[in-house]
């Protein structure tokens, strides 16, 4: 079973990089050896300057095997990638 405040320390790198362009990451569940994760984009100052979901997914799971060494995958639900995703104009 994975430590879920492993997870959660592990993270707290991840959030770091997240937040610096106002945006964040948050745990939404671990299923097995898989955490899902969300990325959550309202009020960042630069939508485009956070990482693509693929780069992030495999710097968070990188440093999130870290603190939990059993977490196999990680998957991150990114808004930019959902159908009804609307780009802000600058």
């Amino acid at each position: 079973m994975i430590d879920e405040a492993a997870v959660r320390d592990g993270l707290g790198e991840v959030q770091e990089l997240v937040r610096a362009d106002g945006g964040d990451v948050l745990l939404t569940s671990i299923d097995g050896s898989t955490v899902h994760l969300e990325l959550v984009l309202e009020g960042a100052n630069c939508v485009e300057c956070v990482m693509p979901r693929d780069i992030l997914e495999q710097i968070a799971l990188d440093v999130v095997q870290r603190k939990a060494p059993d977490v196999r995958t990680l998957h991150i639900d990114d808004p930019r990638e959902r159908p009804d995703n609307v780009s802000r104009d600058h």
